[in-house]
Protein backbone atom coordinates (compact mmCIF):
# COMPACT_ATOMS: atom_id res chain seq x y z
CA UNK A 1 0.00 0.00 0.00
CA UNK A 2 2.87 1.85 0.78
CA UNK A 3 4.61 1.29 -2.35
CA UNK A 4 1.76 2.64 -4.61
CA UNK A 5 0.95 6.04 -3.21
CA UNK A 6 4.77 6.51 -3.46
CA UNK A 7 4.35 5.23 -7.09
CA UNK A 8 1.62 7.77 -7.30
CA UNK A 9 2.93 10.31 -5.94
CA UNK A 10 6.26 10.24 -7.95
CA UNK A 11 4.37 10.60 -10.99
CA UNK A 12 1.29 12.90 -10.02
CA UNK A 13 2.82 16.64 -10.66
CA UNK A 14 1.75 19.87 -9.78
CA UNK A 15 2.03 22.95 -11.71
CA UNK A 16 0.83 26.61 -11.03
CA UNK A 17 -1.56 28.67 -13.26
CA UNK A 18 -1.15 32.17 -14.32
CA UNK A 19 -3.20 33.44 -11.80
CA UNK A 20 -1.98 31.83 -9.18
CA UNK A 21 -3.98 28.67 -8.35
CA UNK A 22 -2.56 25.30 -8.62
CA UNK A 23 -3.42 22.83 -11.11
CA UNK A 24 -2.53 18.92 -11.09
CA UNK A 25 -2.20 16.77 -14.08
CA UNK A 26 -2.31 13.37 -13.96
CA UNK A 27 -1.12 10.91 -16.52
CA UNK A 28 -3.62 8.11 -18.39
CA UNK A 29 -0.99 5.41 -16.60
CA UNK A 30 -1.86 6.62 -13.37
CA UNK A 31 -5.77 6.88 -13.72
CA UNK A 32 -5.54 3.22 -15.39
CA UNK A 33 -6.08 1.10 -12.80
CA UNK A 34 -9.04 3.81 -11.53
CA UNK A 35 -12.21 2.45 -12.28
CA UNK A 36 -14.02 3.41 -15.94
CA UNK A 37 -16.23 6.14 -14.47
CA UNK A 38 -13.37 8.31 -13.87
CA UNK A 39 -10.82 7.16 -16.30
CA UNK A 40 -11.43 4.79 -19.49
CA UNK A 41 -8.60 2.86 -20.25
CA UNK A 42 -5.80 3.33 -23.11
CA UNK A 43 -7.87 1.41 -25.85
CA UNK A 44 -11.29 3.32 -25.28
CA UNK A 45 -10.78 7.35 -26.68
CA UNK A 46 -12.51 9.85 -24.41
CA UNK A 47 -15.85 10.84 -25.03
CA UNK A 48 -15.87 14.54 -25.79
CA UNK A 49 -19.70 16.26 -24.95
CA UNK A 50 -21.01 16.79 -28.54
CA UNK A 51 -21.70 20.96 -29.18
CA UNK A 52 -25.69 20.37 -29.86
CA UNK A 53 -26.22 19.06 -26.27
CA UNK A 54 -24.76 21.97 -24.74
CA UNK A 55 -26.60 23.89 -26.60
CA UNK A 56 -29.89 22.71 -26.19
CA UNK A 57 -29.61 24.29 -22.78
CA UNK A 58 -28.88 27.67 -24.05
CA UNK A 59 -32.51 29.67 -23.95
CA UNK A 60 -33.48 31.15 -27.22
CA UNK A 61 -34.93 34.76 -27.45
CA UNK A 62 -36.21 34.22 -31.31
CA UNK A 63 -39.75 33.90 -30.62
CA UNK A 64 -39.69 37.46 -28.79
CA UNK A 65 -40.01 39.57 -31.54
CA UNK A 66 -42.69 37.73 -32.93
CA UNK A 67 -45.03 38.79 -30.20
CA UNK A 68 -44.07 41.75 -30.66
CA UNK A 69 -44.84 42.10 -33.99
CA UNK A 70 -48.45 40.51 -33.83
CA UNK A 71 -49.71 42.87 -30.94
CA UNK A 72 -50.16 45.74 -33.02
CA UNK A 73 -52.19 43.53 -36.02
CA UNK A 74 -54.45 42.47 -33.29
CA UNK A 75 -55.04 45.72 -31.25
CA UNK A 76 -55.57 47.47 -34.86
CA UNK A 77 -58.29 44.69 -35.82
CA UNK A 78 -60.05 45.21 -32.85
CA UNK A 79 -62.07 48.82 -33.08
CA UNK A 80 -62.04 51.30 -30.34
CA UNK A 81 -65.25 51.98 -28.02
CA UNK A 82 -65.18 55.41 -29.17
CA UNK A 83 -65.10 54.45 -32.97
CA UNK A 84 -68.16 52.22 -32.92
CA UNK A 85 -69.50 54.60 -30.64
CA UNK A 86 -69.53 57.12 -33.40
CA UNK A 87 -70.17 54.43 -36.48
CA UNK A 88 -73.52 53.73 -34.71
CA UNK A 89 -74.56 57.23 -33.63
CA UNK A 90 -74.32 58.47 -37.81
CA UNK A 91 -77.87 58.55 -38.97
CA UNK A 92 -78.50 56.44 -41.89
CA UNK A 93 -79.15 58.70 -45.03
CA UNK A 94 -82.63 59.48 -46.07
CA UNK A 95 -84.73 57.36 -48.56
CA UNK A 96 -84.90 59.38 -52.05
CA UNK A 97 -87.94 61.16 -52.27
CA UNK A 98 -90.49 59.66 -55.37
CA UNK A 99 -92.27 62.26 -55.85
CA UNK A 100 -89.96 64.39 -56.98
CA UNK A 101 -89.31 64.22 -60.60
CA UNK A 102 -87.21 67.05 -62.33
CA UNK A 103 -87.79 67.40 -66.08
CA UNK A 104 -90.27 64.34 -66.08
CA UNK A 105 -91.89 64.20 -69.46
CA UNK A 106 -95.59 64.66 -69.93
CA UNK A 107 -96.18 61.85 -72.06
CA UNK A 108 -94.08 58.67 -71.96
CA UNK A 109 -91.74 57.53 -74.65
CA UNK A 110 -92.61 55.37 -77.71
CA UNK A 111 -90.79 52.17 -77.97
CA UNK A 112 -88.75 50.96 -81.29
CA UNK A 113 -91.50 49.00 -82.60
CA UNK A 114 -94.09 51.84 -82.54
CA UNK A 115 -91.72 54.44 -83.55
CA UNK A 116 -90.62 52.04 -87.27
CA UNK A 117 -94.41 51.66 -87.43
CA UNK A 118 -95.19 55.57 -86.97
CA UNK A 119 -92.29 56.02 -89.67
CA UNK A 120 -93.80 53.48 -92.39
CA UNK A 121 -97.27 55.53 -91.64
CA UNK A 122 -95.46 58.53 -92.64
CA UNK A 123 -93.77 57.93 -95.46
CA UNK A 124 -96.65 55.96 -97.16
CA UNK A 125 -99.23 58.49 -95.99
CA UNK A 126 -96.51 61.74 -98.01
CA UNK A 127 -96.37 58.97 -101.29
CA UNK A 128 -100.12 58.94 -101.51
CA UNK A 129 -100.58 62.51 -101.56
CA UNK A 130 -97.72 62.98 -103.65
CA UNK A 131 -99.00 60.42 -106.35
CA UNK A 132 -102.58 62.33 -106.29
CA UNK A 133 -100.57 65.91 -106.67
CA UNK A 134 -99.02 64.05 -110.20
CA UNK A 135 -102.26 62.61 -111.06
CA UNK A 136 -103.92 66.03 -110.67
CA UNK A 137 -100.97 67.16 -112.88
CA UNK A 138 -101.25 64.96 -115.84
CA UNK A 139 -104.95 64.95 -116.24
CA UNK A 140 -106.19 68.00 -115.50
CA UNK A 141 -103.24 70.37 -117.91
CA UNK A 142 -101.75 71.92 -114.77
CA UNK A 143 -98.33 73.51 -115.72
CA UNK A 144 -96.05 72.52 -113.12
CA UNK A 145 -93.09 74.29 -114.37
CA UNK A 146 -93.41 77.31 -112.71
CA UNK A 147 -94.78 75.92 -109.32
CA UNK A 148 -92.16 72.90 -109.05
CA UNK A 149 -91.77 73.88 -105.19
CA UNK A 150 -95.04 72.35 -104.63
CA UNK A 151 -93.36 68.88 -104.45
CA UNK A 152 -91.56 69.91 -101.49
CA UNK A 153 -93.87 72.01 -100.08
CA UNK A 154 -96.64 69.21 -100.34
CA UNK A 155 -95.14 66.43 -98.37
CA UNK A 156 -93.78 69.00 -95.87
CA UNK A 157 -97.17 69.91 -94.97
CA UNK A 158 -98.38 66.32 -95.07
CA UNK A 159 -95.70 65.21 -92.40
CA UNK A 160 -97.21 68.16 -90.13
CA UNK A 161 -100.78 66.77 -90.75
CA UNK A 162 -99.19 63.41 -89.87
CA UNK A 163 -97.63 64.66 -86.91
CA UNK A 164 -100.87 66.33 -85.56
CA UNK A 165 -102.90 63.47 -86.08
CA UNK A 166 -100.27 61.12 -84.10
CA UNK A 167 -100.45 58.67 -87.04
CA UNK A 168 -96.40 59.18 -87.31
CA UNK A 169 -93.83 59.70 -84.33
CA UNK A 170 -91.32 61.97 -84.69
CA UNK A 171 -93.05 63.64 -88.30
CA UNK A 172 -93.63 67.18 -87.26
CA UNK A 173 -89.76 68.38 -87.52
CA UNK A 174 -88.70 66.83 -90.64
CA UNK A 175 -91.94 68.16 -92.20
CA UNK A 176 -91.55 71.14 -90.79
CA UNK A 177 -87.76 71.55 -92.37
CA UNK A 178 -89.15 70.25 -95.78
CA UNK A 179 -91.90 73.17 -95.79
CA UNK A 180 -89.59 76.02 -94.88
CA UNK A 181 -87.04 74.74 -97.85
CA UNK A 182 -90.11 74.67 -99.97
CA UNK A 183 -91.48 78.08 -99.30
CA UNK A 184 -87.68 79.21 -99.91
CA UNK A 185 -87.52 77.97 -102.74
CA UNK A 186 -91.21 79.04 -104.24
CA UNK A 187 -89.65 82.95 -102.55
CA UNK A 188 -86.30 82.66 -104.79
CA UNK A 189 -88.19 80.86 -108.28
CA UNK A 190 -90.71 83.69 -108.18
CA UNK A 191 -88.13 86.32 -107.93
CA UNK A 192 -85.18 84.65 -108.63
CA UNK A 193 -83.52 85.96 -105.76
CA UNK A 194 -81.33 82.59 -105.71
CA UNK A 195 -77.91 84.35 -104.36
CA UNK A 196 -80.36 85.03 -101.43
CA UNK A 197 -79.40 81.14 -100.09
CA UNK A 198 -76.06 83.37 -98.50
CA UNK A 199 -78.26 84.44 -95.40
CA UNK A 200 -81.63 82.38 -95.50
CA UNK A 201 -79.97 78.96 -94.92
CA UNK A 202 -80.30 79.64 -90.99
CA UNK A 203 -84.33 79.14 -91.95
CA UNK A 204 -83.95 75.94 -92.11
CA UNK A 205 -81.31 74.62 -89.48
CA UNK A 206 -82.37 75.75 -86.68
CA UNK A 207 -85.19 77.28 -87.76
CA UNK A 208 -87.05 74.42 -89.04
CA UNK A 209 -85.65 72.39 -86.11
CA UNK A 210 -86.89 74.72 -83.91
CA UNK A 211 -90.61 74.96 -85.43
CA UNK A 212 -91.08 71.33 -85.71
CA UNK A 213 -90.04 70.94 -81.70
CA UNK A 214 -92.44 73.93 -81.04
CA UNK A 215 -95.25 72.51 -82.66
CA UNK A 216 -94.67 69.24 -80.90
CA UNK A 217 -94.37 70.74 -77.54
CA UNK A 218 -98.08 72.59 -78.53
CA UNK A 219 -99.67 68.92 -79.66
CA UNK A 220 -98.23 67.36 -75.79
CA UNK A 221 -98.41 70.63 -74.12
CA UNK A 222 -95.09 70.32 -72.94
CA UNK A 223 -93.75 73.70 -71.90
CA UNK A 224 -90.04 72.05 -72.14
CA UNK A 225 -90.37 71.63 -75.79
CA UNK A 226 -92.47 75.18 -76.40
CA UNK A 227 -89.03 76.71 -74.63
CA UNK A 228 -86.45 74.88 -76.79
CA UNK A 229 -88.72 75.64 -80.03
CA UNK A 230 -88.77 79.12 -79.53
CA UNK A 231 -85.06 79.47 -78.22
CA UNK A 232 -83.92 77.77 -81.62
CA UNK A 233 -86.19 79.72 -84.21
CA UNK A 234 -85.33 83.18 -82.29
CA UNK A 235 -81.23 82.53 -82.69
CA UNK A 236 -82.01 81.39 -86.03
CA UNK A 237 -84.16 84.73 -87.35
CA UNK A 238 -80.97 86.42 -85.48
CA UNK A 239 -78.32 84.86 -87.60
CA UNK A 240 -80.74 85.40 -90.56
CA UNK A 241 -80.56 88.95 -90.10
CA UNK A 242 -77.24 89.08 -89.35
CA UNK A 243 -76.74 87.55 -92.76
CA UNK A 244 -79.13 90.20 -94.50
CA UNK A 245 -77.26 93.09 -93.30
CA UNK A 246 -74.02 91.86 -94.32
CA UNK A 247 -74.24 90.22 -97.31
CA UNK A 248 -77.69 92.06 -98.41
CA UNK A 249 -77.02 95.63 -97.54
CA UNK A 250 -73.20 95.78 -97.18
CA UNK A 251 -71.86 93.78 -99.53
CA UNK A 252 -74.77 93.48 -102.24
CA UNK A 253 -74.69 89.94 -103.36
CA UNK A 254 -77.88 90.58 -104.85
CA UNK A 255 -80.03 93.21 -107.16
CA UNK A 256 -83.00 92.64 -105.63
CA UNK A 257 -84.68 95.71 -103.77
CA UNK A 258 -86.08 94.47 -100.68
CA UNK A 259 -87.43 98.04 -99.80
CA UNK A 260 -88.17 98.72 -96.21
CA UNK A 261 -86.86 95.52 -94.70
CA UNK A 262 -83.50 96.21 -96.73
CA UNK A 263 -83.60 99.50 -94.82
CA UNK A 264 -85.07 98.57 -91.55
CA UNK A 265 -82.55 95.32 -91.29
CA UNK A 266 -79.79 97.28 -89.61
CA UNK A 267 -81.27 99.44 -87.24
CA UNK A 268 -84.02 96.26 -86.10
CA UNK A 269 -80.38 94.04 -85.64
CA UNK A 270 -79.16 96.51 -83.07
CA UNK A 271 -82.48 97.29 -81.34
CA UNK A 272 -82.92 93.44 -81.15
CA UNK A 273 -79.25 92.90 -79.60
CA UNK A 274 -79.84 95.11 -77.19
CA UNK A 275 -82.98 94.32 -75.59
CA UNK A 276 -81.60 90.76 -75.41
CA UNK A 277 -78.34 92.47 -73.04
CA UNK A 278 -80.62 94.42 -70.83
CA UNK A 279 -83.06 91.55 -70.59
CA UNK A 280 -79.95 89.19 -69.44
CA UNK A 281 -78.58 91.99 -67.44
CA UNK A 282 -81.59 92.27 -65.41
CA UNK A 283 -81.93 88.84 -65.45
CA UNK A 284 -78.39 88.54 -63.54
CA UNK A 285 -79.10 91.04 -60.80
CA UNK A 286 -82.45 89.43 -60.28
CA UNK A 287 -80.55 86.55 -59.41
CA UNK A 288 -77.81 87.65 -57.55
Amino acid sequence: MSKRKRSTSKETTSDTTSEGEPSVHVSPDVLAGSPDVFAPGKDKPAETPEPEAMTADVPTEAAAPETVTEAPAIQAEEPTPAAAAVVEAAPPPPPPSAAYQPHAPAYAAPSQPSRRAGSSVAFGVVLVVLGLFALLVQFTGFDAGGSWPLFVVIPGLTLLLVGFLSLGTGALIPGAILTVIGLILAYMNATQDWPAWAFAWPLVAPGGVGLGIWLQGLRTSDAHLLRQGRVLMFVAALIFIIGFVIFGTIFRISETDYGWFGKAALPALLIIIGIVLLARSIQRSRSA
